[in-house]
């Protein structure tokens, strides 16, 4: 008899699927926040002070993103999240650029 159990297929694709949420979709929206940031900064600070404010505030909601993904127990509501802010994020960007 083996001591080791075998995990179920179902913990295995919710455990990948987390991962894809997080880190994949969590770079996504990083992306579009620090365009949308840094056309934001820009109307305020010069152009190179903008672009590093935004990228270090992108790397902090990138880290956020990432341990907020793997507090938030359920799937569903992970995946309602990683929408709304995804969209928001989107549509600062198209909105502002």
């Amino acid at each position: 008899m083996s001591k080791t159990h075998s995990l179920s297929i179902a913990y295995r694709f919710a455990v990948f699927y987390r991962f894809v949420i997080a880190f994949i979709v969590g770079f996504i929206c990083t992306a579009f926040l620090s365009v949308a940031l840094s056309y934001l900064f820009h109307l305020t600070f010069p152009k190179a002070e903008s672009v590093y404010l935004a990228a270090f505030c992108a790397i902090l909601f990138y880290a956020l993103f990432v341990i907020l993904a793997f507090c938030v127990q359920s799937l569903l509501k992970l995946t309602i999240y990683s929408i709304v802010i995804s969209g928001i994020c989107v549509f600062l960007t198209i909105g502002l650029g």
